[in-house]
């Protein structure tokens, strides 16, 4: 790494991206975790559907949330579970289009994942995993370094 960028400039490049992808991934929860209990399991009861989704979709997010709290802290990987979960949320709504969903719902819950993936996928985001990955190896250097004296 040549040298640190200031935080600001790191921000207004790479902030933009980073809360796109986890937007795009609540946003994809919030309309494929219903669709998905509504259509996989149609002998639910509507409170039984709600509840189901409300406590799916709080474990899913928090999964998201913890994913993106790891590429923060410069573990990039963790951007796989991100990509499978955004692959499963839209394997899951294609065959419920049998069903003669809202169109704008299904348009929506097929776009967001796919959104979500090109975002995950960008030559931004790809770049900001990189650079906070540098930065951990840096902190990982320096702790290393004041714990030997």
């Amino acid at each position: 790494m040549n040298e640190l960028p200031s935080v600001r400039s790191f921000l207004s490049t790479y902030f933009p991206v980073f809360m796109g992808t986890i937007f795009a991934c609540i946003f994809t929860l919030v309309l494929a975790v219903p669709v998905f209990f509504d259509s996989y399991m149609p002998n639910l009861s509507m409170a039984d559907n709600a509840k189901y989704s409300f406590l799916a979709g709080i474990a899913l997010t928090l999964v998201v949330v913890h994913c993106n709290f790891m590429i923060a802290r410069g573990r990039p990987h963790w951007a796989r579970v991100l990509v499978g979960l955004l692959g499963l949320c839209f394997l899951s709504m294609l065959p419920t289009l049998s069903e003669q969903p809202n169109k704008v719902m299904y348009a929506l819950s097929l776009l967001l994942p796919l959104l979500g993936l090109l975002l995950l996928n960008s030559k931004r985001h790809r770049e900001m995993r990189q650079k906070l990955l540098e930065v951990r190896h840096l902190r990982e250097a320096m702790l290393a370094r004041h714990k030997h004296r």
